[in-house]
């Protein structure tokens, strides 16, 4: 795909330039939010070889409880085993290949079997029945097909890539988030998006505020950007982000300012100052507040479409109230959402035009030239 003709494609050279210094650097090229190959590409050597974060350890708490995830165009079955571990395995069954389960997630499940020929599986994905298969069969050597899976923070992640290494050293350089309490958290509320944009132009945004106090008053009347100085290089090999401060009287990230949700047992004054931004490459948005954590994954559904999961992690002690309303924020992260997904659509509508040429950083994106850098190598090396 690099060279056409003997001639190397002249978007390739594009990448290298992303990957320059930051006053020398360019966007991406076009090429790469509206191609068919290159999302292909991205599929096999992005999210076939990373850790993804699929969901919350929280929501599957009894053994039998399962959902279903699409990755890199499989279909992957995490469920909670009779030992309470949690593990992922591919959804086909080991004699001809069927699909085994098809609902989106699921509670109380005893057994998988097959709706084939009832081939069946044990919570651990072992074998357990395979009807009339005859002397010499060893069920032993057919159980489920297993996906790394592992936990951080509360967070479930799979790895379709038997080679990759643990999920505990990729994310070894992640900035210390325990105090923020989140395998504790529950899901107080979620809302999926499906955006007519690149999942890259879903990231880019969220990584810099340089369009804030256009496109968000109401975020710009509560928060406000602090210099590359002030925040420091909050900057990893598998994240990049930094924080916002909370204007003076402001207690949080919602419609009017206040919150009415307890904020995390344990957080510092300091801590309630200011709201963090984390990009987790590839597709995890991770926002720590003081009184809750706003998480997004953006999933590429087409070079021009991303489906945006969102969910807003409470504490245990919000949820259980019985005036619990957590209406404020969610309103206040939906409208801001709503908004970048209108700017998204319409860079993916000029990124994938004759006329779109890479340009230059402004000097508050600096968040945003790290991540498209660690896309162009990730890139260059698939080409």
């Amino acid at each position: 795909m690099a060279i056409e003709g003997g001639q190397q494609l002249p978007w390739v050279a594009h990448l290298e330039r992303t990957r320059g210094p930051f006053a020398e650097a360019r966007t991406l090229p076009g090429e790469v939010y509206g191609s068919d190959q290159i999302l292909q590409l991205e599929q096999r050597g992005l999210f076939a070889r990373e850790w993804l974060c699929v969901g919350r350890e929280a929501d599957f708490p009894a053994p039998g409880d399962w959902f279903l995830r699409d990755v890199a165009g499989d279909s992957v079955i995490v469920m909670r085993g009779r030992d309470g571990e949690i593990r992922a395995f591919y959804n086909v069954c080991r004699h001809r290949g069927s699909r085994l389960l098809d609902e989106p997630r699921g509670q109380g499940l005893a057994r998988i079997v097959c709706p084939y020929h009832a081939w069946s599986y044990q919570l651990d994905g072992s074998l357990q029945q395979a009807p009339r298969m005859g002397p010499g069969f060893c069920k032993e050597e057919h159980g489920l097909v297993p996906v790394r899976s592992g936990l951080h923070e509360g967070f479930i992640f799979l790895n379709l890539d038997p080679q990759a290494q643990p999920l505990e050293r990729y994310l070894a350089d992640l900035p210390d988030l325990t105090r923020f309490r989140m395998p504790q958290l529950r899901r107080g509320r979620r809302i999926e998006y499906e955006v007519r944009a690149n999942w890259k132009l879903i990231c880019e945004n969220y990584s810099e505020c340089y369009h804030c106090s256009l496109a968000h008053p109401q975020l710009t009347r509560i928060s406000e950007q602090i210099s590359r100085d002030e925040r420091g290089q909050d900057i990893g090999a598998c994240f990049n982000g930094g924080p916002m401060k909370l204007r003076d009287g402001i207690e949080t990230m919602s419609m009017s300012g206040r919150s009415n949700l307890p904020t995390i047992p344990g957080l510092s004054l300091e801590d309630c100052r200011y709201v963090h931004y984390y990009v987790i490459y590839p597709n995890m948005l991770l926002s720590p507040h003081p009184d809750y954590v706003l998480v997004h994954t953006a999933w590429p559904l087409a070079p021009d479409r991303t489906r945006v999961e969102c969910e807003w992690l409470v504490t245990a002690e919000a949820l259980a109230a019985k005036d619990f309303d957590p209406s404020d924020v969610v309103e206040f992260w939906d409208v801001t959402n709503r908004q970048d997904w209108a700017l998204c659509e319409r860079a993916q509508a000029g990124v994938t035009s004759r006329g779109y040429r890479p340009g230059p950083y402004q000097s508050s994106e600096d968040c945003v030239h790290i991540f498209d850098r660690w896309y162009a190598e990730r890139l260059l090396e698939l080409l």
